[in-house]
């Protein structure tokens, strides 16, 4: 976990959501469900064990893509360079005060963060669901989603991204402060389910973990899709995430923006140049309006104003 003299976020402040409130039935833990499941009608019962093991995702715009805050606010998609990529086994992710993960599999990266997002938004798009909680879509329509080359190479790449998101373990606890007490929440699981590809048609049959729906209840942001589409380096996607998923961006030490986002430079120094690269970026794009690092070496940022 980050440690860092700057002022830290707390708990409450890194899982506020940002988007619209959740809509459709409370989770409810496996005691009380047991508990009380045989005091509801028969219809609501029905009804109980039909949504059981389904996704259930809050709504948003389809410009727009939801994603949870603790997939912005760590390093879990962090900056891996190409023909670097190591396979992880328990080991433990950098992230913001309150949070806690534990990752074994091959390291995820910006471009996976896409491909899961997209997924996401494809599970609340209800005309893409096929059955048993599957998504169905072609390889062309979904690479064009996240700004990627439909060729072969394209093909391989999104199946070997579907391959790290499926074959890996997230272990994740955060604890929350809410105004009726603290509360903790822990989650372990993949994050892709399973996925079926036809080599005929080029199209996929996908199902994210429906345990995720778990992490949008921690807080969860609305992505402006287009502008992220925009930007040309990992570390300037990262910073987006990362900006969106807060009010007001608090000053920060580029050394601990260099561990949060799963940097391997090996120079504070390196990466400070990247980091000033990267606001510059996010500047032309508009997305913040100013940034500055001071003689303390921490980072201000401003971002721009939004609709």
């Amino acid at each position: 976990m980050v440690t860092d003299s700057s002022k830290h976020l707390t708990a409450s402040q890194c899982f506020t959501p940002t988007g619209p409130p959740r809509t459709g039935l409370p989770i409810i833990s496996s005691v009380a469900a047991d508990n009380y499941l045989h005091l509801l009608s028969p219809e609501i019962r029905d009804k109980l064990q039909e949504l059981e093991g389904k996704l259930q995702l809050p709504p948003w715009p389809r410009e727009t893509r939801g994603i949870p805050n603790i997939c912005l606010r760590s390093a879990l998609f962090g900056l891996v360079k190409r023909g670097n990529r190591q396979a992880l086994k328990n080991a433990s992710i950098f992230t913001v005060k309150g949070l806690t993960i534990r990752y074994t599999g091959w390291q995820l990266d910006q471009g996976d963060f896409d491909v899961l997002v997209q997924a996401l938004h494809l599970h609340q798009c209800d005309t893409s669901i096929v059955t048993n909680g599957l998504v169905c879509f072609k390889v062309k329509s979904f690479l064009k989603a996240i700004s990627r080359q439909p060729g072969k190479s394209g093909r391989e790449w999104l199946k070997d991204s579907f391959r790290r998101l499926t074959a890996n373990a997230i272990e994740i606890d955060v604890d929350l402060n809410k105004p009726y007490g603290n509360k903790h929440l822990s989650y372990a699981g993949s994050l892709i389910d399973e996925f079926y590809f036809d080599e005929k048609t080029l199209t996929y049959f996908l199902r994210v973990n429906p345990k995720l729906s778990q992490l949008f209840d921690t807080g969860w942001t609305q992505l402006q899709w287009q502008q992220r589409l925009q930007l040309k380096t990992d570390l300037a996607r990262w910073l987006h995430g990362f900006y969106a998923s807060h009010h007001s961006p608090y000053p920060m030490l580029v050394i601990t923006y260099m561990q949060l986002c799963g940097s391997h430079c090996r120079r504070v120094a390196d990466f400070r140049r990247m980091l000033r690269s990267a606001l510059s970026e996010l500047q032309r794009t508009e997305i913040i309006s100013s940034w500055k690092i001071d003689r303390k070496d921490k980072v201000h940022v401003q971002k721009s104003p939004s609709e």
